[in-house]
């Protein structure tokens, strides 16, 4: 049976990239296993999936100590996977990002497994940076990314950024005077948004007010009086529900989370997160701006809060009196796997 191994861990951003193409190789019969960390959201998202955890930690630390120990953890890692290649070999490796990619895209290329990687960002991040000399495609979300090297540039495909076909095009809806607001700050939530939303329902500067908010793990919700019809999830199972029911939507920058916006195509006022590495998703927001035909606001991540706060009302604001702009091109739907398939089977023969 064809079989293929798909790698990604930490985020949602990785996993969910991993779990589309996964989905749509199912879709034509391939046989496909996963591999991933020991994070809580690699359990999480890759629950019901034939996956294998494993123990990777990062390299990027300025620790001796701690370095040492992540490099031996890795290397335990590697030589685990390398024997279960070697027994059951598949046609071919994935890795969707996440330090857990690293042992394992390795041990396959070792093995002349054919090895594939993406990068979802407008920054190559460390551990792709280095796999991107050892696999046999690249295929990124944008035109232009940050950090790949000019030398593998024969190697790489613009592609998108792969999303699970749950995420369809959602229908205009016409405004009802009340405002509907989707808040999420990603699978682990964001605690600057957070702030943000709560001060908003001391002051919503808008009449009719509803929020669905997802706030990630552990964050409490204060009590507050508000006029707002607020409803807090600790996280948003079916998020395309959600995309259907809301007017606008506040957001991080994460390449999951843009490759989504792009197919729901609503307004939304992004707040990258401020701590990203490489500053990743501020490159993010800009060059998703920059190809929108409908209204994207960039919250700068040096403002203060109480900038940020006002940002956020005055978008609410806009929105109510629909001063925003909605696009006027209808979306072709979700076909962001169909040029990494049609590449990978090429490559491997199996067109």
């Amino acid at each position: 049976m064809k079989r293929a191994i798909l790698v990604a861990g930490g985020t949602g951003g990785h996993i969910n990239a991993a779990l589309a193409v996964g989905e749509a190789f199912a879709q034509e019969g391939w046989d496909i296993h996963y591999l991933t960390g020991k994070r809580p959201l690699d359990y999480k998202l890759f629950k019901n999936q034939k996956v294998r955890h494993l123990d990777s930690k990062p390299l990027r630390t300025k620790n001796p100590l701690q370095f040492i120990s992540n490099v031996l953890l890795n290397l335990m890692s590697f030589l685990s996977i390398f024997i279960a290649f070697i027994k059951e070999r598949p046609n071919f490796i994935v890795g969707a990002g996440g330090y857990v990619c690293g042992p394992t895209l390795l041990a396959g290329y070792l093995l002349l497994i054919p090895v594939f990687i993406i990068e979802q960002n407008a920054v190559m991040g460390l551990t792709n940076r280095i796999l991107g000399w050892i696999s046999s495609r690249i295929f990124v979300h944008f035109t232009e990314t940050r950090g790949l090297s000019k030398s593998l540039a024969k190697k790489v495909r613009v592609v998108g950024n792969p999303t699970r076909k749950s995420i369809q095009p959602v229908p205009a809806k016409s405004f009802d005077g009340e405002l509907k607001v989707l808040v999420f700050g990603g699978s682990l939530g964001a605690s600057q948004i957070n702030q943000v939303i709560f001060d908003v329902l001391k002051d919503p500067k808008v009449p009719a007010l509803t929020i669905h908010h997802q706030l990630g793990g552990n964050q409490k919700v204060p009590e507050i009086q508000t006029s707002v019809n607020y409803v807090p999830m600790e996280y948003i199972d079916d998020m395309q529900k959600e995309y259907e029911w809301c007017d606008v939507i506040i957001a991080r920058s994460g390449a999951s989370t843009v490759s989504e916006l792009a197919i729901i195509r609503k307004p939304v006022l992004i707040f990258p997160y401020p701590a990203a590495t490489d500053n990743h998703q501020v490159y993010n927001a800009q060059i998703f701006k920059a190809e929108a035909d409908f209204t994207v606001e960039i919250v700068e991540p040096k403002l203060s809060h109480e900038e940020s706060l006002k940002r956020t009302q005055e978008f609410l604001v806009k929105a109510f009196r629909q001063e925003l702009n909605y696009t006027q091109n209808a979306s072709a739907g979700n076909h962001t796997c169909d040029d990494i398939l049609r590449e990978i089977k090429t490559h491997v023969g199996m067109a």
